[in-house]
């Protein structure tokens, strides 16, 4: 049975989301490991052919997995900005001074900020 086979498989059993997130890193063929177990020149050729069509469906997962997470953080961005104006902040004895992030925004890279700036109830956008 394959190893990719057997991947597959596990992946099947898994739930939804789950299943979306667990990207399997390929381990890379070790050359000298293989020519010491007298692995012949067309079997070298297909570890790499392999390892090399893992690393393509390893990175289209973590892409995939990427993008999800994104529009789910876009989501819970604007959820929580909804909150914030339903339930505005006020420094109380409860928060102990500390200022929550009125503003909550997705830059391209991929990066979260929440930022704040008080009295304007706009947070940072550069």
């Amino acid at each position: 049975m394959s190893i990719r086979f057997l991947m597959s498989a596990v992946l099947a059993a898994v739930p939804g989301n789950l299943a979306a997130q667990a990207c399997v890193e390929p381990v890379r063929p070790e050359l000298a490991y293989l020519e010491d177990a007298g692995f012949t020149g067309a079997e070298l050729r297909e570890h790499y052919r392999l390892y090399f069509a893992d690393v393509e469906v390893y990175l289209n997962c973590l892409n995939a997995s990427s993008g999800r997470i994104r529009e789910e953080a876009r989501a819970a961005a604007y959820d929580y900005q909804q909150v914030l104006n339903r339930h505005p902040h006020a420094t109380d004895a409860e928060t102990d001074g500390e200022h929550n992030a009125p503003e909550v925004s997705m830059r391209e890279s991929g990066e979260l900020y929440l930022s704040y700036k008080p009295g304007s109830g706009e947070g940072d956008r550069e």
